[in-house]
């Protein structure tokens, strides 16, 4: 395997999780205290993950993660591995929002064993908004996004999260997660048409628009100096409505129980 397949794939889970833990430090605009950050921000370093081979798999594996952020002023403009590529328009009273774009790299029928027969769905563009409420021990976030090719399917996800800090240097969060999804989306990802069905032996299935998935998702910071921190994350979801019945998920290799575990560290630089 390339390493330009292994990064995809990597960013892949790490993208497609939208709302998970891992997303969470930055994603609701909080995180321990520090010296004040400058204009611009870029955070770098490695990590590990274990997380399924595809959305529904019961078979999971571990692999490397890039953890990139660059930001201006916090979060007025980022490009992230973690939230995508956005910006704030409005900041008024704990409420900002603005629009976004996140990526769903190709899943390809060769991931995980269970998909052969069931076609790839090609790279995607996810485009729209988000709204967040943020405040000292509690945060909010919901995201409206569209498929711009791929799957164009249309994705709403929303968190909330309670925030506990320890000290100056430690930070928990974690709460309630949620995904809805229309039949565009669901039908990419976890539907069968005549030819699919034929070619993989699934029983043809077209489901509709629905709740995705419930979870919880959490997460820990650790800032061990003004230039290095630590975090550890963790996910579960559990797909239900018209995608829980999907042959995909009820089959051999599939499972309605999605877990996420992992951990980065990262390096600051700032200017």
């Amino acid at each position: 395997m390339s390493s330009r397949r292994v990064v995809a794939i990597c960013l892949a889970i790490v993208m497609s999780s939208s709302g998970s833990a891992f997303a969470q430090p930055s994603s609701i605009g909080s995180e321990p205290a520090g010296p004040p950050p400058k204009d611009w921000t870029f955070d770098i370093g490695p990590g590990v993950v274990m997380a399924p081979w595809f959305e529904g798999s019961a078979n999971y594996r571990i692999l490397p993660i890039p953890n990139l952020d660059l930001r201006y002023q916090r979060d007025k403009v980022f490009i992230s591995a973690r939230d995508g590529v956005g910006g704030t328009l409005l900041d008024i009273d704990g409420f900002k929002a603005g629009p976004i774009l996140r990526y769903r790299f190709p899943r390809n029928q060769g991931d995980g064993g269970y998909l052969f027969g069931t076609g790839n769905v090609p790279f995607t563009v996810e485009g729209g908004g988000f709204l967040r409420y943020d405040q000292p021990f509690l945060a909010a976030k919901v995201e409206l996004r569209r498929g711009l090719g791929g799957s164009n399917g249309l994705v709403f996800d929303a968190l909330v999260d309670g925030k506990v800090r320890l000290s100056d240097t430690v930070f928990l969060s974690g709460g309630p997660r949620l995904s809805v999804t229309d039949g565009t989306y669901n039908q990419a990802y976890f539907g069968i048409n005549a030819t699919q069905s034929i070619n993989s032996g699934y029983a043809q299935y077209y489901p509709g628009a629905g709740l995705r998935s419930v979870g919880v998702g959490t997460s820990a910071v650790w800032r061990v100096s003004d230039k290095i921190t630590f975090v550890a994350f963790g996910s579960y979801n559990y797909l239900a409505d018209t995608v829980a019945n999907s042959p995909i998920v009820t089959g051999p290799g599939g499972s309605r129980n999605q877990f996420l575990v992992g951990s980065a560290l990262s390096w600051r630089f700032s200017w």
